[in-house]
Formats: C-alpha cells, sequence, structure tokens
C-alpha cells in the first residue's frame, strides 16, 4: 500500500483512520479494505515497550490478564505470512501520532511478565519488530534503472527485462527473497550464485510498487526461471506447478521438472500467480477450469 506519510511525519488520530481505513482506538488496528495492521507505541501508556539495537520489542494487545495469540496477536505473529502491511506509530505527546515507517516481524514473538491495568502481574506476548529500511533505496534504483532503460531507443523489450534480471539480481530485492528462503522454489538448489530474482509479473509492466514487492517474486535456478519467463510452466490456485503443451517428457526430465511440486503462496503472491497463469502460461487448459476465483 502506498501512503502519503513519510517516516518521521506526525499525525493525528482522524488522519491515521483515514490514510489507513482503520478503526479510531486501540493499539493494533487491523483494516482489511487497506490490507495493514498499524501498530501504535504509546509511550504515556500502559505498556512496557522497549528498544535494543535496531529491534523493537512491541508489546501485544490485552490490559488485563494473561494475553493470547488471537484476534491481532495472532495477525501479528503470523505476519511474516499472511502478507499484511504493518505500518508503526510512537505517541509521544498525546493525540500526537509519530509515523515511523513499515516494518515486519525480527523474530520469534516470545512471552514476559508486566502488570496489566489492574496493578496484577500477568503474561503477556512481546513482538519483535524491525523497521524495513531498504524499500527507498530499492525505489531509487529501480527508477535509476527505469530512466536508464526509458532513454536507450535501440532496446527492445526483451533485452530491457534481460538487463532487468541482471540488474535485480545483484539488488535488495534479491536479498527480500532470499531472507524468505535460500533454494529454488521448484527444484531446491541452493546456491546463490546460481538463484535468479524472477518477478512474477513482469517489470516492465508491473508499477513501482508491484516491483518493490516482494510477493512478486520467486527464487528460481536458470533452468526453471526460463521455463516460467517464457510460460512454459506455472501454478494453479492450490500451487500445483502446471506443464505447458510443448514440453515433451524428455525436456521434463533434463529440465528437472516434478510435476508433484506444489509451490506455497500466501494471498497476495497467489493474486501475481493468478496473473502469470493467465497471460504468461501457454497451456490450452487455462480455458477450463483450474482456477477459481
Amino acid at each position: 500500500m502506498d501512503i502519503a506519510i513519510k517516516p518521521g511525519e506526525i499525525i493525528n488520530n482522524e488522519q491515521l483512520t483515514s490514510i489507513f481505513l482503520c478503526a479510531p482506538q486501540g493499539g493494533m488496528r487491523r483494516s482489511h479494505r487497506t490490507n495493514t495492521l498499524v501498530l501504535i507505541s504509546d509511550k504515556t501508556g500502559l505498556y512496557k515497550d522497549r528498544v535494543e539495537g535496531d529491534v523493537f520489542h512491541y508489546t501485544g494487545m490485552g490490559q488485563v490478564g494473561d494475553q493470547t495469540l488471537t484476534s491481532q496477536n495472532k495477525t501479528l505473529a503470523e505476519s511474516n505470512h499472511n502478507a499484511v502491511d504493518m505500518h508503526f506509530f510512537e505517541v509521544l505527546k498525546p493525540k500526537q501520532y509519530t509515523y515511523q515507517g513499515r516494518v515486519e516481524l525480527a523474530g520469534k514473538p516470545y512471552t514476559e511478565k508486566q502488570i496489566d491495568i489492574n496493578g496484577k502481574m500477568r503474561n503477556v506476548w512481546i513482538f519483535p519488530l524491525r523497521l524495513i529500511h531498504g524499500d527507498m533505496e530499492l525505489i531509487q534504483e529501480i527508477e535509476n534503472l527505469t530512466g536508464e532503460l526509458n532513454a536507450d531507443q535501440i532496446l527492445d523489450e526483451t533485452e530491457k527485462e534481460r538487463i532487468v534480471k541482471t540488474r535485480i539480481g545483484q539488488s535488495l530485492f534479491k536479498q527480500k527473497l532470499l531472507s524468505q528462503s535460500k533454494q529454488c522454489a521448484l527444484c531446491g538448489v541452493n546456491d546463490e550464485r546460481f538463484l535468479i530474482a524472477s518477478h512474477i509479473k513482469p517489470w516492465s509492466i508491473s508499477t513501482n510498487e508491484e516491483r518493490l514487492d516482494v510477493n512478486n517474486g520467486l527464487l528460481l535456478c536458470p533452468n526453471h526461471d526460463s521455463l516460467f519467463d517464457k510460460g512454459y510452466i506455472s501454478f494453479d490456485e492450490k500451487g500445483s506447478l502446471q506443464v505447458g503443451d510443448d514440453l515433451n517428457d524428455t525436456v521434463l526430465i533434463f529440465m528437472n521438472i516434478n510435476p508433484n511440486i506444489r509451490l506455497k503462496m500466501n494471498e497476495r503472491q497467489k493474486g501475481y500467480i493468478y496473473w502469470h497463469y493467465h497471460n504468461r502460461f501457454k497451456s490450452k487448459k487455462i480455458l477450463g477450469a483450474i482456477w477459481c476465483k
């Protein structure tokens, strides 16, 4: 989600709810309309949040008794898999919300003892969070690359895509993918030198937000990157590998294509795979009802 505020900017509660379309109260505010989870650390409040190095240890929701991993505590605990965008604010003065930026879960949630609103000791959940610093660097990298390619009138779209893959392969985008998995999504090759950061929806027709989105990427070995990029293989809505009509058994064997492979997808990634299946995949099976959306 693109937002109109920058880190360090101070807004009021009305502005916050308008931007994220979330509830006007609470320290953890989920919005399904914007697919965001707003996290607010109130220095004047009950919870004992703290910073250790570059990690912010954020206390979960629930003011009375032991906290449980339900509601938005569960959303936050599963944030590395449910594709929710998390935005972090601090309240240093009443009614003033200072935006710190997008955050991600930096470690496994754990419990500790804190006092509840009635002064009784109880168990609370602590969530290690880290600011996502790489976005601005990656945005600048994309803008620079876009300017270079647009200025070159000789290169065709295929050549531009090749240059993008080479440059992106050295970038923060690949590092983001490697932070989630360190092997080819199809065959398990785990040597980073031979892994390609492949966009599911091609770079040339993606928005800047889609180019940044790690859910629009797969780590693939050169063979499988070529097959996927050219539409000879794709995935259905369950993540099952689909093989194009033009690939015979010999090709399948020598290209190490296992028809039993299943890709694990979150909801956002499923949207990109849906696009790939219907716009890149070379198969008559597309005419069928494999996708139920």
